[in-house]
């Protein structure tokens, strides 16, 4: 599928199986109301009865298919005159030709003197494959039809109007399930590109805030040690000058560097709460906070808003999240996020290990995945020091 969100896969696949369901049930529903009703009839045929049967399994099936098609494929563009999203024309395959060759065969069986109500709830189970795919206008039309055939064959007003009602139900019903399911699905992709938009935000934010720091001072080191260069060939004493200066100014430069990124690594972590659960919900995933930002020691804030923050981002990266937690108290934090992809064995990257590497004296982190659930653990003063 294009979109992998967690909200599109479940809705998508309460959509399909309502689709099949509508295929199944309606064509046996109506086929129940005739026999009931309907006092036309050849005699009943168990070849048929059978063909029948057969047909309306294969249309559901049929159906199922056309669905995950519809989902592979890429998203229709724009809206329609309703301003809902456009559905698209769901692609056929050969299911819908085998639908539509049972049916040919239980109306030939019609001819050898079978029962004609099959012929009505035959059309009805092809009706219905057809208007997955096509123009739900078109279905509507066409049950109409289906309703004045009814009456020719000998049904009461009745029950041709009740017939008619349920094919239209199961046309409308597919429709708009056509029409949520694009909702969700352009909602999902719109939610995934926030997240994205969110995390692309920051790295510019910093990389802007580190590109005013240091752009003047290497422009100025790069002029001075040209001028140190020739100074120094031409053997002028001021070149020992100008190469302290430039000395001076990398000091300058990379003190200004180090405080940009301890300013970075220790932001406020009440903000850096907020901005991590955001973040996260931008993910449309649900976040429970257990404790607050002055739980956590004075000492110990800094680090518990870049585990905060650093935690967060590898939560995006490497899992599809539909609930968070996080908890903060005098003891540590702890994250945990459902959606973790892999075994229950953890494998260090990176993010983890750059974490330990900037915990505190005494500090432990620890981390575990269980059942697609992964937690993890940082405590500020744990027994055995920093591992």
């Amino acid at each position: 599928m294009t979109s992998i969100g967690r909200q599109w896969t479940v809705f998508f696949a309460y959509t399909a199986w309502s689709v099949v369901l509508v295929l199944v049930m309606v064509p046996l529903g109506v086929l129940a109301l005739l026999r009931l009703s309907l006092p036309v009839s050849f005699g009943e045929d168990p070849l048929a009865t059978t063909a029948l049967l057969a047909q309306v399994l294969v249309a559901a099936w049929s159906g199922r298919r056309a669905m995950d098609a519809w989902a592979q494929g890429a998203p229709p563009v724009g809206r329609d005159r309703w301003d809902l999203p456009r559905v698209g024309r769901v692609p056929a395959d050969g299911m819908l030709w085998a639908v539509a060759g049972l049916s040919a065969i239980v109306a030939a069986l019609i001819l050898t003197g079978a029962d004609l109500r099959l012929l009505v709830v035959s059309a009805i189970s092809l009706q219905v494959s057809l208007v997955i795919r096509w123009r739900w206008e078109v279905g509507a039309g066409s049950a109409v039809v289906l309703a004045v055939l009814a009456l020719l064959l000998g049904a009461a007003p009745p029950v041709a109007t009740t017939m008619l009602g349920l094919v239209l139900a199961a046309v409308l019903t597919v429709r708009m399930s056509l029409w949520l399911a694009a909702m969700v699905r352009e909602l999902d992709a719109a939610r995934e590109a926030q997240a994205q938009l969110a995390v692309a935000e920051e790295r510019l934010r910093f990389a802007r805030d580190l590109h005013d720091v240091t752009g003047r001072d290497l422009s100025v080191i790069a002029v001075k040690s040209e001028l140190v260069a020739q100074l120094a060939e031409r053997e002028d004493p001021r070149a020992v000058e100008h190469g302290r200066e430039v000395a001076q100014i990398a000091r300058t430069s990379l003190a200004e560097i180090r405080a940009l990124v301890r300013g970075y690594r220790e932001a406020d972590l009440a903000t850096e709460l907020q901005g991590t659960a955001s973040l996260l919900r931008s993910a449309h995933a649900d976040v429970a906070i257990h404790g607050e930002a002055d739980d956590v020691p004075v000492r110990h804030r800094g680090t518990a808003a870049w585990v905060l923050r650093e935690g967060g981002t590898n939560i995006l990266r490497h899992a599809d999240p539909s609930a968070v937690t996080i908890v903060l108290g005098p003891d540590g934090v702890m994250l945990t996020n459902d959606g973790a992809t892999g075994g229950d064995t953890v494998a260090e990257g990176s993010g983890l290990t750059g974490m330990r590497e900037r915990l505190g004296p005494g500090a432990v982190l620890s981390t575990s995945r269980e059942n697609g659930t992964f937690t993890l653990d940082v405590r500020f003063d744990a027994p055995g020091g920093t591992r």
